[in-house]
């Protein structure tokens, strides 16, 4: 079936937990495709300070990987984070996460990250892999080779990110990372919230029944999106109905995406794909109920506010949030991705912050860090979402009206 699978992955990896004034829960699943490429966050910082986030990954899932395991303690190293300046620590972080995988450390943590995930099937398949390596590897290191001869007459390169002389441990990026992600990254402080993002992941909050956006996608065709891409160098182009960037991603922001960042002219917010995040901040009020944040295998299939209609009168029947957020994905899941045209086959990822100061801890005193894997249906078979969840794409709308009746 192409790039998809003759029948999805609906087991779930969920995380949950409870701190104080909150509860929360992560669901993710595989779904149509062939392979599972989001991550995800959700860890205390410091008292009162959480950070939670989801990463989307194409190309590979090392990056997205890369980034839950990184970011949460390079953002607490940031100077402008031991300032108290939030906002500008989410962009240093963001950036800076681009810095890491340029280095030589960060390429073979990827490598690793890369071998992890897509494991080993055998001897047979371990001896392919390995042969399969050292080819890529060797390509690398030509690129390497004739792109240093080449920059500027034989001259040290300068590392595109700070403009200065790259350290001989540095790769070239084009050599170095050819995935990336997507990034939505919520940093509650106490009673203040901030969001940063960088692609089309998205974070909703449900304030008084109603979905504040938090985030804004990240698309090609979008003015300022288009003006930065032509400007840097890129070109963009009608592929199927959707704008892609340089005939390939149909996004504009991500972390990762290396080769297209190559230009030591420009900033880093400049380059043609950019790690740029927006950052927005809201103050919570008794109003603000609960966040959702979610990668656009959700949001393609439902609106801000049919997922905010979705999730509150579950919560509200004392559903735990990880449970809800499973449900978000089984209704979201395409019966058949023929006749879905590819909408609710993607990976999907929901993670569902509830603020309740009043309320008792659903749980331990803590946010766990762990992740159990739920399977649904017996070992070796695949469970159809549920009559009562699953939902049509293209009849989104009225799915999710009837359902917040119910």
């Amino acid at each position: 079936m192409g790039q998809y699978l003759s029948s999805p992955v609906t087991a779930k990896e969920t995380v949950h937990g409870s701190h104080e004034r909150l509860h929360y829960g992560i669901s993710a699943q595989q779904g149509w495709r062939k392979n599972m490429e989001d991550a995800h966050i959700a860890e205390v910082l410091k008292e009162d300070c959480h950070i939670f986030g989801v990463f989307d990954g194409h190309g590979g899932p090392e990056v997205a990987k890369f980034c839950s395991k990184r970011m949460p303690t390079e953002l607490q190293q940031q100077p402008a984070f031991q300032q108290g300046r939030y906002e500008a620590s989410l962009t240093q972080v963001f950036h800076r996460m681009d810095e890491l995988m340029r280095s030589r450390e960060g390429f073979n943590e990827l490598e690793a990250l890369r071998k992890e995930v897509e494991g080993k099937d055998g001897d047979a398949g371990e001896e392919e892999e390995d042969t399969y390596d050292m080819l890529r590897k060797l390509v690398q290191l030509q690129r390497m080779a004739g792109q240093q001869a080449q920059a500027n007459g034989g001259a040290q390169q300068v590392d595109p990110a700070s403009g200065q002389q790259a350290p001989e441990s540095t790769l070239q990026p084009e050599a170095t990372v050819q995935a990336g992600c997507t990034a939505v990254v919520a940093l509650l402080m106490g009673d203040r919230l901030y969001v940063a993002n960088a692609g089309d992941s998205r974070a909703v909050l449900c304030r008084g029944g109603k979905a504040l956006a938090m985030s804004e996608d990240h698309k090609p065709a979008a003015p300022d999106e288009r003006a930065r891409i032509m400007a840097a160098g890129g070109f963009l182009s009608e592929i199927g109905g959707i704008t892609r960037v340089n005939g390939n991603l149909n996004l504009s922001r991500a972390i990762g995406d290396l080769r297209y960042k190559m230009n030591a002219d420009l900033e880093p917010k400049d380059q043609i794909i950019s790690a740029e995040p927006d950052v927005t901040s809201q103050q919570l009020t008794a109003e603000d109920t609960f966040l959702v944040l979610a990668c656009d295998g959700i949001w393609d299939v439902m609106t801000s506010q049919q997922v905010v209609d979705f999730v509150r009168p579950r919560l509200e029947k004392g559903c735990p949030p990880h449970e809800v957020a499973s449900e978000l994905l089984n209704a979201c899941l395409a019966n058949d991705p023929k006749e879905a045209r590819g909408i609710g086959c993607d990976n999907m990822t929901a993670a569902i912050v509830v603020f309740a100061p009043n309320q008792p801890l659903m749980g331990g005193g803590s946010c766990s860090h762990g992740a159990i894997l739920e399977e649904h249906g017996s070992k070796g078979e695949v469970a159809a979402p549920d009559a009562s969840t699953a939902l049509q794409p293209q009849h989104a709308a009225g799915a999710v009206a009837a359902a917040a009746k119910a």
